[in-house]
């Protein structure tokens, strides 16, 4: 697939977005970057036993080497007289548009593999040693949610959680008569009230 297929596929005309936007799994994604980028770390938690607010301890390695990666892309910028990542800190309600492709790289190295990855950086860091050094610092992330569970929809979906369905409305192409949406079934929500009682 050539590149301007991948990056038509992947990146859309950009809207601004904001946190009530994502769903949890990308928040999650976001919250995560942020900190390794801004060098905000949680230590480990006894009661919880988790590292960085949501990872198990054994994870503790794959995001210092994350960390390290983002160190490398943001001193080789440095090196080369460009500003640094445009990345907000972890309590910003706004998205930056590196935030966003960085979003969508930890989705395709989840769901599809590296050589897209390439192609959605490629409109703001042309550069292939910087995408080296980002795409490695995103698949260790996209490692670690993977491990906890958190799995990033790709935006070409057709289904959908009902939850999900505000997230929706960034994707220009989606239209919504053309999701089926998963809505919880009557039967199972009868059965959950039994459950409960």
């Amino acid at each position: 697939m050539s590149s301007e297929i991948l990056i038509r596929r992947y990146i859309m005309p950009r809207t601004p977005l904001f946190l009530s936007d994502l769903c949890c799994c990308e928040r999650l994604a976001l919250w995560s970057v942020r900190c390794l980028i801004n060098r905000y770390r949680l230590p480990f938690c006894a009661e919880t036993r988790t590292t960085d607010g949501m990872y198990p301890m054994s994870f503790r390695s794959v995001l210092d080497a994350a960390e390290r990666s983002f160190s490398y892309a943001e001193a080789y910028l440095k090196e080369n007289g460009q500003i640094k990542l445009n990345v907000n800190p972890p309590g910003a309600q706004n998205l930056t548009e590196v935030e966003e492709r960085f979003i969508q790289v930890i989705q395709i190295v989840q769901n599809q593999g590296y050589q897209e990855a390439f192609a959605v950086l490629d409109g703001i860091y042309p550069d292939h040693t910087l995408q080296g050094y980002l795409v490695a610092a995103l698949a260790l992330v996209a490692d670690c949610m993977s491990g906890i569970g958190h799995w990033l929809p790709l935006p070409e979906r057709k289904s959908t959680g009902a939850g999900a369905l505000s997230s929706l409305v960034r994707w220009r192409d989606t239209r919504p008569e053309d999701v089926r949406v998963l809505w919880p079934r009557e039967s199972s929500l009868k059965a959950d009230a039994q459950v409960m009682h």
